[in-house]
C-alpha cells in the first residue's frame, strides 16, 4: 500500500529546506550535464532529435493546453532556472512570475531573463508556491512542471493555486503520478527508492490528484497520459545513475551524502507502471 507521508506545517517547512538545499547544491550539475534551461524529462515525439527539443515540446504542449496569450499573467510554480517562463514570455507575450525555493535558481533565472527579448515580462522570486504573498486572483494561468512532486501536500498547493487564480483561471500540472492507489510491498520499495534521492516526499496517484483538484474548486479536470513520450530521457537518467553509482556508494559509506538510487529506480518505476507521467488541467468554476 502506498504511503503518502503528508503532514503538517513543521514537516512542510523541513521538506522545503531539503528541497532548497538539494537544488542549491545540484543545480550546477543539472545545468552542465542535463540542460541549461530546465530539469524536465521533455516530450520525445517521433522525429525529436535532442533533449533541448524535447524540453521545448513540453513548453509548447503546456502553452497550447492553456491557450496562453499576451492577455495572460502566468505563475510558473517551481520555475527552476526559468526556462519555461522565458519560453512562454517570448512565445506568447504573457507576463510571467516564476517562483522557486532555491536561491541559486533565482540568481540564474534572473541573469538569464536579463538577456531575454522578453525581459520586461519576466520576474523571479524566492517564494514557496504553497504560501505566496500575491494578492487573490493575481494570475490567469498557473503552470507547474515537475515541481508539485516536491511538496508534502498536493492539496496545499492546489488550494493556494485556487486563491491566486481569477475567474476562468486554469492550472496545468505536468508531473509523475502513481498509476494506482495502493502498491504491493515490492512496488512500494521501488517507488520509495525512486523518489527519495530527489527530495520528493511523495507522489499522488492519478485518482488522488484528481480528487484534490475537485476539492480545491477546479472543474473540467482532465488528465493526459504522456508516459510514452519520456522514454529517451528515462533511459538517459538511468545511464547517468549507473555511471554515478560508484561515487554515490562511496560517499554514502563515508557519511558524506545519503545513498541516492533515484536515477536507477525511476526506470523501474515507470517501466512497471507503478507511476506514469502526464498533465492535469483544471479550470476555476465560474459560479
Amino acid at each position: 500500500m502506498s504511503k503518502p507521508r503528508y503532514s503538517g506545517r513543521a514537516a512542510h517547512e523541513t521538506n522545503n529546506a531539503k528541497v532548497a538545499e538539494y537544488y542549491d547544491t545540484h543545480q550546477f550539475y543539472y545545468s552542465h550535464f542535463w540542460s541549461p534551461t530546465a530539469l524536465h524529462y521533455g516530450l520525445w515525439y517521433s522525429g525529436t532529435r535532442s533533449l533541448a527539443e524535447a524540453i521545448t515540446n513540453t513548453n509548447s504542449f503546456v502553452v497550447r493546453a492553456l491557450n496562453v496569450g499576451p492577455q495572460d499573467v502566468l505563475l510558473d510554480a517551481g520555475c527552476g532556472v526559468g526556462g519555461t517562463s522565458r519560453f512562454i514570455a517570448e512565445a506568447t507575450g504573457a507576463r510571467v512570475e516564476g517562483v522557486t525555493l532555491s536561491s541559486k535558481q533565482v540568481k540564474v533565472a534572473n541573469a538569464l531573463a536579463a538577456k531575454s527579448a522578453a525581459a520586461s515580462l519576466l520576474h523571479f522570486s524566492l517564494i514557496d508556491y504553497c504560501n505566496t504573498e500575491f494578492d487573490d486572483a493575481s494570475f490567469s494561468k498557473i503552470v507547474a512542471i515537475e515541481s508539485v512532486c516536491h511538496t508534502q501536500s498536493k492539496s496545499r498547493f492546489l488550494q493556494e493555486a485556487r486563491r491566486l487564480l481569477g475567474r476562468h483561471g486554469q492550472v496545468a500540472v505536468v508531473d509523475a503520478f502513481l498509476a494506482k492507489d495502493e502498491l504491493s510491498a515490492d512496488e512500494q520499495e521501488v517507488y520509495e527508492k525512486a523518489i527519495d534521492g530527489w527530495r520528493v516526499p511523495n507522489l499522488a496517484s492519478i485518482n488522488q490528484f484528481s480528487a484534490c483538484l475537485t476539492r480545491a474548486g477546479f472543474v473540467d479536470v482532465n488528465f493526459v497520459d504522456l508516459h510514452e513520450y519520456i522514454w529517451p530521457s528515462v533511459d538517459r537518467i538511468y545511464r547517468f545513475g549507473l555511471l554515478a553509482w560508484p561515487i554515490n556508494f562511496v560517499k554514502s559509506k563515508l557519511g558524506l551524502a545519503p545513498a541516492n538510487e533515484a536515477a536507477r529506480y525511476q526506470k523501474a518505476m515507470f517501466r512497471r507502471r507503478i507511476a506514469t507521467y502526464g498533465m492535469f488541467v483544471g479550470t476555476i468554476a465560474t459560479h
